[in-house]
């Protein structure tokens, strides 16, 4: 199992936040917290960059989604991009690549 790795930075007024290793059970907690953290400022668009991702459990699917929703609550643009291998075959499977975009 790959650790988790959360970096946020901003790109203008997004915040990109970069996801690497393993989304799951033992580590979703993290890239809630930096969702979080990152939609408290204020953003104009919040951007997962899950590139570096290489499992994605349901625990990851529902932070994912849970992002997607805190987004649209404080009216910040959401953009999730990078997925592949078994992340993006999980999101296709479960239909969320059609729901966050």
């Amino acid at each position: 199992m790959a650790d988790l790795t959360v970096a946020t930075d901003r790109d203008g007024a997004d915040v990109v936040v970069r996801v690497g290793g393993d989304l799951d059970h033992d580590s979703h907690w993290r890239l809630e917290r930096a969702v979080d953290e990152a939609l408290d400022g204020g953003p104009a668009g919040l951007v997962l960059d899950l590139t570096a991702v290489t499992y994605c459990d349901s625990c990851g699917l529902r932070v994912l989604l849970g992002a997607h929703h805190r987004a649209g609550e404080v009216g910040a643009t959401f953009v999730l991009r990078g997925a592949q291998g078994q992340p993006a075959r999980a999101l296709r499977l479960t239909g969320l690549d059609q729901v966050l975009g």
